[in-house]
């Protein structure tokens, strides 16, 4: 098994006809399909990270919502606001404490276009004494292994009161147990009769701590600009990715295609950046990736970014910063261990960028050319590379010591 996997639990959510409506997002951490003894806030930041800024929701869903856990110290977080609500049902965990305070969280989600489910639904005293939350509420999930018979019954009888909310039958073991909930009313149906969750297995990119302690220690400055916070970022392969990915699981619609790292904060806004990136710290600090071969390819990234960034620069390109992403993601198919076909429509890149990594010929490309020969100690293409570009040799070499130094952290500035 790969140490740079993730894997995400699935497990399908129907309709009366046999569709799928949703897909039930579970946290694991490896192959074995059980949830593991891990804080629940911790799991479902890596679950929301894992679906929306690496794998992709919709690869991992086919287009149809997600219902995701939410304790009650996420859902006072104001973070996941941004995220698309057409791509998520929010699901209340049985434990939350049902307060004033709450029901204004929840009606704000409501307001920003979230569903609402509750999770194993019993009769409490709680959601008895705050009727007021089942006008905010939208689906209701009753565990039919663990709730007996007279108990559905009751909960059927208290339901006749909310028609707009809609039952899910969970654990759902037998055509019995199926049977009766048809015959209750219920209109969703989750469980082992239909089928047990699948796991999702991906690859992830490897965070660079050091990064990451420095973004952290830019959070504690008295004064925060986005031309720091960018270089900063484009240090890290993960985060530039990740940052790329969370702008399509934005709400609103991006205006354009994106060709600096820079570009893509001022698009988010800044404030919003820094509630994402203290997600990612949190995430990924918390990950023991150990991969040489990934770690290699990642480092060779970014020298190739820099050398990009570096060789446009000195030829006067105005998009010097579309030749360093280009550089950047040159190898991220590599590097996930998918097919290119499957990445860049998840990330907003511009034109000239996607064009160059499909490998189609765009103006960047003799300059990708030159420093994979390079790399691979082709030195005729060198040479013929370096006169049709007219970049003196002596340039190149001082280009190549700069990008492998600042890949490594060693060298900060070039002029």
């Amino acid at each position: 098994m790969n140490e740079y996997s993730i894997f995400i639990g699935r497990q399908p959510i129907l309709g009366r006809q046999g569709n799928i409506y949703a897909y039930e997002l579970l946290y694991r951490n490896s192959e074995k399909n059980v949830f593991p003894d891990i804080n629940p806030e911790q799991a479902t930041i890596s679950l929301l990270v894992n679906t929306f800024l690496t794998i992709g929701v919709d690869q991992v869903t086919s287009g149809v919502p997600s219902f995701i856990n939410f304790s009650g110290e996420l859902l006072a977080q104001d973070i996941f606001m941004s995220l698309n609500p057409d791509k998520i049902v929010i699901e209340i965990l049985e434990n939350v404490e049902i307060t004033p305070a709450l029901l204004r969280r929840l009606q704000m989600f409501k307001e920003a276009g979230f569903k609402l489910a509750l999770d194993d639904f019993v009769l409490q005293d709680q959601y008895i004494a705050y009727p007021q939350l089942f006008e905010l509420v939208d689906i209701v999930k009753v565990d039919f292994m663990m709730t007996n018979t007279a108990e559905k019954t009751k909960i059927k009888e208290f339901f006749k009161k909310y028609p707009s909310i809609v039952l899910l039958a969970e654990k759902v073991e037998t055509d019995a147990d199926y049977q009766l909930a048809l015959k209750s009313g219920y209109d969703l149906f989750q469980g082992y009769f239909f089928a047990k969750p699948e796991i999702i297995k991906s690859k992830e990119i490897p965070a660079n701590t050091l990064v990451h302690l420095q973004i952290i220690e830019f959070f504690q400055k008295d004064t925060q600009s986005i031309n720091e916070l960018s270089e900063l970022i484009m240090r890290d392969v993960s985060i530039s990715y990740k940052l790329l990915r969370f702008i399509n699981t934005l709400a609103f619609e991006v205006p354009k295609r994106i060709s600096s790292i820079k570009q893509a904060i001022v698009l988010i806004g800044l404030n919003e950046t820094k509630k994402w990136l203290q997600v990612l710290m949190l995430h990924d600090l918390g990950q023991d990736l150990q991969s040489g071969r990934v770690t290699a390819l990642v480092e060779l990234s970014l020298r190739r970014a820099r050398a990009c960034e570096l060789l446009a620069k000195y030829k006067g390109k105005p998009n010097k910063d579309e030749y360093f992403l280009t550089g950047m993601f040159s190898m991220i198919d590599a590097v996930m261990g998918r097919k290119w076909e499957d990445i860049l429509p998840l990330l907003s890149l511009s034109d000239v960028i996607i064009n160059t990594l499909n490998g189609k010929e765009t103006e960047m490309t003799p300059y990708m050319q030159l420093i994979i020969a390079v790399e691979r100690f082709e030195w005729e293409q060198v040479k013929k590379l370096t006169e049709q570009l007219r970049i003196p040799e002596k340039k190149l070499s001082e280009i190549s010591l700069n990008a492998l130094r600042w890949s490594q952290g060693i060298e900060e500035h070039f002029s």
